[in-house]
């Protein structure tokens, strides 16, 4: 039989086995806790790994092959990943199969690393299905394509075009002149932070269990965690401070890191970007001290101010209190920091750092030529110059961004939620943080909002964790793919006519 020539249908069927090996070694991690679920989640990677594989197999590389087929491609592969990953919430009755869009809000959040979760009874839910949770957020944060890359070579399409529109960040990085080797270099590096910062956890106290499902969504920046409180189920400042300098390394860019492991620190000084990073953190963390001071003490001030400029800095979502009980400067701080994330090329969400700077340069540049209308003035970031046309596409970006919060938060107001949890909500899911503000905040569910609410949410998470121009692309790119097959039909039928 002929194969189909498809590219979506090959990268979708690739991320699917992919999913099915974190569906089974969940499985096994359930088998070994004898808490339940080992029976969902089981059959769970079965049906997955047999549609990814006939999937995979059962189709070929489309000989027109480009960036917009490899944006149609991943799109495709997210919502088919989703899904797949809502079947052991509901084969394990974790999740009725009635509430179906529920168990798919859950799978949204995780693969889109956003942290926000729809469960409430922890304790009920088996280890293994929790087990999953971390680890989808894993998969997700450095990107399902870029793994097909690194470990599938017989996937043939142009690697450059998949990792720039998975990999985290608005650019990526090449590594290496092949594009398999710069895929499983970001790999490499990924597995081995995710490793110390697992080791580390399990030193100052943690489980095994809760050190390797704390150190899948440190590094994903996803925050999800095996326990309804958190991070504040532990209560631990050693716990806090190893999750604090892992959080703020994955808010960072991971082509740097790469760059500093292999020619030395320097790497550091040479990006601008990391110094509005961890200026903005620590900024965020001194105004949090000052405006929470009187209203906690001063030991706790600190440390809670600390995490949260660091958590919601890097878009992690993991939480130690409930700063809904904070003053409401406080709240503006930390929703600032939701909308602006981490820096790019890393695993945090948000518009990024170096847009920030970009836009602040354009605004500075256009003040100056306001007064001096001859003069020429560069945008520059550190030594680089930044094109005109990249500026404005920078601005561009920022201003859809910020309209897409409106439009979500203008939804969900109009669905009867009220002004402060919608708007928060929709900066949380599109910058991929986790709690908002009001009633979504960091010791409640995202049950707070209807099921209509809750779809909104899911499509504002996967705009703000593919990027909001590639994941258009990807709806134009499928358009054509679909105009072109119907042609094609077109021309068929009007031949056997003849």
């Amino acid at each position: 039989m002929r194969r189909i020539a498809v590219t979506p249908v090959r990268v979708g069927g690739a991320a699917l086995i992919a999913i099915a090996l974190a569906m089974a070694i969940s499985a096994a991690v359930a088998l070994v806790d004898g808490g339940g679920g080992f029976g969902g989640l089981f059959w769970s990677a079965i049906i997955t790994a047999s549609v990814g594989a006939g999937l995979f197999f059962g189709s070929g590389v489309s000989p027109s092959a480009d960036s917009a087929l490899a944006f149609a491609s991943v799109a495709w592969s997210w919502l088919a990943v989703s899904v797949a990953g809502a079947m052991p919430f509901l084969l394990t009755g974790v999740i009725p199969w009635a509430r179906f869009d529920d168990a798919l809000f859950e799978s949204v959040s995780g693969f889109t690393c956003t942290g926000s979760t729809i469960l409430s009874d922890f304790a009920s839910v088996p280890q293994g299905v929790l087990f999953f949770r971390s680890m989808i957020q894993w998969f997700g944060g450095m990107g399902l394509i870029v793994l097909a890359v690194a470990i599938l070579p017989a996937l043939g399409i142009g690697g450059l075009e998949l990792i720039a529109s998975e990999a985290p960040g608005p650019t990526a990085d090449r590594l290496s002149l092949r594009v398999r080797d710069t895929a499983r270099r970001l790999w490499l590096l990924y597995g081995g932070v995710t490793l110390l910062i697992a080791v580390a956890l399990f030193a100052v106290g943690m489980s095994i269990y809760d050190a390797v499902s704390h150190a899948f969504t440190t590094v994903a920046t996803g925050g999800y965690s095996p326990y309804g409180d958190s991070i504040s189920h532990f209560d631990s400042f050693a716990v806090e401070v190893v999750l604090i300098l892992g959080m703020l390394y994955c808010g960072a860019n991971f082509s740097t890191h790469w760059h500093a492991v292999t020619g030395g620190i320097g790497a550091y000084r040479r990006v601008s970007e990391i110094r509005w990073y961890l200026w903005l953190i620590f900024s965020a963390f001194g105004l949090l001290i000052w405006v929470n001071a009187g209203e906690l003490g001063w030991l706790q001030n600190i440390r809670e101010s600390l995490f949260y400029a660091v958590s919601l800095g890097t878009s992690t979502g993991f939480g130690t209190s409930d700063y809904i009980a904070w003053m409401p400067a406080a709240q503006v701080i930390l929703l600032v920091l939701m909308v602006v994330g981490g820096m790019s090329g890393s695993t945090a969400g948000g518009m990024k750092v170096l847009r920030l700077q970009v836009v602040f340069r354009y605004a500075f540049r256009e003040l100056v030529r306001a007064r001096h209308p001859r003069a020429v003035v560069p945008i520059r970031l550190g030594q680089t110059s930044i094109e005109e046309q990249v500026a404005a596409k920078v601005v561009g970006f920022v201003l859809l961004y910020l309209g897409l919060i409106v439009a979500g938060g203008v939804v969900l107001t109009g669905l009867g939620v009220d002004p402060v949890t919608g708007f928060s909500g929709a900066i949380s899911a599109l910058g991929n943080a986790g709690p908002a503000l009001g009633d979504a905040g960091p010791t409640n569910n995202f049950l707070v909002f209807p099921r209509a609410g809750r779809t909104v949410l899911m499509a504002l998470m996967v705009f703000g964790r593919l990027e909001v121009f590639p994941t258009m692309l990807m709806l134009v790119a499928s358009t054509r793919g679909i105009a072109q097959v119907r042609r094609r039909r077109r021309i068929a039928r009007a031949m056997s006519n003849e």
